[in-house]
């Protein structure tokens, strides 16, 4: 992985960690999960998988030590879901609807881990208020932020202007 690379994936992250704990966790109607969706983006990058699976569990641990949940919960949660991308990632190739749809599954996966292993371990029940909301809003926030960021990220983080997967 270039520096170039490493730089523009740090900001991603960086930026979308900012932007969740910050303004998004003020937000009550709309509430995406950016730093799942730029692990799940990451998959469809040419960095290795070892390296998203490591920055996954990176990201996911820094939202931990930023919020009250459970440490290590999102973390697990990020490894997991960027996993399932990297081995799904070819379905996401066909085109920007298959993508965000791609995006949109993954992030569905993604909340109800967390919901079922927050359960699991006293953070949250699967029967509290909100939580129907939160796995529909979501998911749905997600897709739509995909299907508009999703081809641009991957081709500036390759740096192939001639590629035109996930157009």
């Amino acid at each position: 992985m270039s520096l170039r690379v490493l730089i523009l994936v740090a900001v991603a992250i960086v930026l979308a960690v900012l932007l969740q704990t910050t303004l998004f966790a003020r937000l009550q109607f709309i509430t995406p999960d950016l730093v799942m969706l730029v692990v799940i983006m990451l998959a469809m990058t040419r960095i290795r998988p070892e390296i998203i699976l490591g920055l996954a569990f990176l990201s996911g641990l820094i939202v931990d030590l930023l919020g009250s949940s459970l440490l290590g919960l999102r973390a697990i949660v990020f490894t997991s879901v960027a996993y399932v991308a990297i081995r799904t990632r070819k379905s996401a190739e066909v085109g920007r609807l298959a993508t965000a749809l791609w995006v949109g599954g993954l992030s569905l996966m993604g909340i109800v881990l967390l919901l079922l292993i927050g359960t699991i371990f006293g953070q949250t029940t699967l029967l509290g208020e909100g939580t129907l909301r939160l796995i529909l809003l979501v998911p749905l926030a997600n897709l739509v932020i995909a299907a508009v960021v999703a081809p641009l990220f991957a081709r500036l983080i390759d740096h192939d202007a001639t590629e035109y997967r996930y157009s």
